[in-house]
């Protein structure tokens, strides 16, 4: 071990030597902050490429000490000003990267800053490309488009940035042809969000986004060819092969086309034996799918031979891609014979593993007459569905949990509260006793008063930097919440459907930085299903169930299920585990826009307003989450064309003033009663300004939504 430090030590000494050395005047748009970063950056990875990735695996303990030696060396750097906080923090990601462990907290630290400037701007788009990449490989594609949307964007406008368009020219990594570079991480990102749309079923914009990808590996070939790397590569065949699973032949035709172009141009700059073998291939399989459903199958049956033929096919990634071109053809026996490497193929199997791979699997092994293997296969993906379920539940929880500091905020708000205002009393204390302290002493040993007076100083001056660290802290906690906000406020819709005849609208507006009110809407045809909820309690934890609850009833509602079906199903999910004792009141309706039939399940909610009155029902139901296994009951009104239906929680009806009086359900009813000329917006705002004007100035007691609805 001991040499390994030395190596480490020597290197990193070496390093700090030749920064504080070098010339740091820099030229062109090179600041000198951006030359040390730089500088100090060459010396991490030349220290961490020094390290025997096998060492990390075989020996922990061993592993364990040089990478605490890498974090010592990025904090010596960091602390001498050589590296900023985003570089320090994205070298570290680099590392943990490395060895497997995980990053994602180091990545979202990086992009609570604001967007740097110089050099660090590459960390930054790094740490995102990278935080992006590990979501869409877990398939959480809603946490992957809150990432990368924004991240590319900005990507983009760095392009027609003539500042950022010189730096490039001066610094190699930031142009090269891998994945870190410049252009790979655009590359990367670009290829990712058109898959992504693929995968969630939004064929335009995966067009729209895969149209400016190609555009941008073109423009890069044209510039300069050398740099084409392995990214551009994968980049185009990763969207090959998307197309692929959607069996969308023609755009499968147009990306080989673009993947063999980038694979030339790679091959031409690079002609190492090996790649070029695996390369040519790959082309083989590529041209048999391509081939086949052009419906040339016996060429395609002969491409599919050479691809056997090749060395890569022995390698296990290559048999279990040779089934995208096997099952097209029905050529069971051979695709269950590469089935069989599955399980050593798929680290964890999420739900789309489980649609991608296992159920092609069954139906392989069943029509080539392998009955015990297919019935196998359906009872491993009975034990795998429960697995994946859980680990799918898991990751979109832990996203949530990233966001908003689930380790609880709120606690964490209310003692730091207490503790400012201690130390606020503290230091007011102090301050007497020491200038009481002071002025006693300066009468009675006023030649030692000078050295008591700095003491006395020192100490007022320790009491305040509590109180102002203290601040801080708080102040921290109200920015995290607030970025909590936005992101929740982004989970309900903004944007309400456009349908003749149809007029909707719905806000929420939480009493907190975070709430749990949610209304949300799912649109099928002429079937338009809607909810609105209250969660049980306030602040983060509400905002969970309330974030959980929202994302139940949109799964839910895309079956076409029934309101009280919906929930019961959503009763049953939400009781499980439930130890807080938390639920949610929600009233849901499906609304049948050809006969203006509702069909509507109330649980435990508001009664609506109908037109002017209270909606009279049968049943209200338990509240979902409160007991497992309860049934719930709808109801239907046969046609509600022409009324005016508002949905809303308490925060409107229960709203108080500094008084405590309830804006109450009388008042609810009359300002209902002369809406029929006001359209929905119009009625929102209306009753927004009614209870700001009811409570006047008092703060918000409650989180307060509103939907109205009317079919013409």
């Amino acid at each position: 071990m001991k040499k390994y430090f030395l190596m480490v030590l020597t290197i990193a000494i070496t390093g700090l030597s030749f920064i504080a050395c070098g010339d740091e005047d820099g030229a062109g748009v090179l600041s000198r902050e951006d030359i040390r970063i730089l500088k100090a950056d060459s010396i991490v990875r030349s220290a961490s490429s020094s390290i025997d990735g096998l060492i990390l695996y075989r020996d922990p303990q061993r592993g364990a000490f040089l990478l605490d030696s890498l974090n010592g060396i990025i904090d010596s750097l960091q602390k001498r000003g050589d590296l900023g906080e985003i570089a320090a923090e994205e070298l570290r990601g680099e590392i943990y990267n490395y060895v497997g462990l995980g990053t994602e907290d180091v990545y979202n630290r990086i992009l609570a800053h604001s967007k740097p400037e110089g050099v660090e701007q590459w960390y930054y788009k790094a740490a995102g490309n990278f935080l992006a990449y590990n979501l869409y490989m877990r398939h959480n594609y809603e946490g992957f488009l809150r990432v990368a949307v924004p991240l590319i964007a900005w990507m983009d406008s760095l392009e027609n940035n003539n500042e950022w368009k010189m730096l490039t020219k001066q610094v190699p990594m930031l142009t090269a042809g891998d994945v870190h570079s410049s252009w790979g991480q655009r590359m990367n990102l670009y290829s990712l969000l058109g898959c992504c749309y693929l995968k969630l079923d939004q064929p335009d914009k995966a067009k729209e986004v895969l149209e400016k990808f190609d555009r941008a590996g073109l423009q890069a070939l044209a510039e300069d060819s050398s740099r084409i790397g392995p990214i551009f590569v994968n980049t185009y065949a990763r969207v090959k092969d998307a197309y692929v699973r959607v069996k969308n032949w023609e755009e499968v035709r147009f990306w080989l086309e673009r993947t063999h172009t980038m694979v030339r141009n790679y091959v031409q700059h690079n002609p190492s034996p090996s790649i070029a073998h695996i390369y040519d291939g790959y082309s083989h399989l590529d041209k048999a799918i391509w081939l086949w459903s052009l419906g040339e199958r016996d060429s395609a049956a002969a491409e599919y031979t050479k691809f056997t033929n090749a060395d890569v096919f022995n390698t296990l990634n290559a048999r279990i891609q040779a089934n995208d071109y096997l099952v097209n053809a029905e050529r069971w026996e051979e695709a269950a014979d590469n089935y069989r490497y599955l399980d050593y193929f798929v680290e964890k199997p999420f739900m789309e593993e489980i649609s991608a791979y296992y159920m092609p699997k069954l139906r392989a092994n069943y029509y080539a007459g392998r009955q015990d293997s297919a019935l196998q296969v359906a009872m491993q993906i009975a034990e795998l569905f429960d697995t994946a379920y859980v680990w799918q539940k898991q990751s979109q929880m832990a996203e949530m949990a990233t966001i908003y500091d689930t380790q609880g905020k709120e606690m964490q708000i209310a003692r730091q509260q207490a503790e400012l205002s201690q130390e606020r009393w503290i230091g007011t204390l102090a301050a007497l006793v020491l200038l009481t302290t002071f002025f006693i002493i300066y009468i009675w040993y006023r030649r030692r008063a000078q050295s008591r007076l700095e003491a006395a100083h020192a100490k007022l001056q320790q009491a305040y930097d509590q109180l102002e660290e203290t601040t801080t802290a708080k102040e921290r906690i109200e920015s995290e919440l607030r970025i909590a906000r936005d992101i929740q406020m982004s989970m309900v819709p903004g944007v309400f459907p456009v349908r003749d005849g149809l007029d909707m609208y719905a806000e929420m507006t939480p009493a907190k930085e975070v709430g749990g009110d949610l209304y949300g809407y799912v649109l099928m045809a002429d079937s338009l299903y809607f909810c609105v909820g209250d969660v049980s309690g306030k602040g983060v934890p509400a905002s969970l169930f309330m974030a959980q609850s929202a994302r139940l009833f949109r799964t839910l509602a895309a079956e076409g299920m029934m309101p009280a079906e919906i929930a019961e199903r959503m009763n049953n999910e939400l009781s499980e585990g439930n130890y807080r004792n938390m639920f949610v009141t929600m009233f849901i309706g499906l609304l049948h826009l050809d006969t203006g039939r509702l069909d509507f399940c109330n649980c435990g909610h508001n009664a609506p307003v109908l037109d002017g009155r209270f909606l009279e029902m049968k049943h209200v139901n338990q509240m979902i989450g409160f007991m497992e296994g309860t049934p719930f009951y709808g109801e239907t009104i046969d046609d509600i064309r022409g009324r005016q239906l508002l949905i809303y929680t308490d925060g409107l009806n229960e709203a108080e003033n500094n008084q405590k009086e309830l804006l109450g359900n009388e008042r609810l009813l009359e300002l209902m009663a002369n809406t029929a000329n006001l359209d929905s917006h119009q009625v929102i705002d209306m009753l927004k300004e009614a209870v700001e004007q009811h409570r006047a100035g008092a703060d918000p007691n409650d989180d307060l939504t509103l939907m109205y609805l009317k079919l013409v």
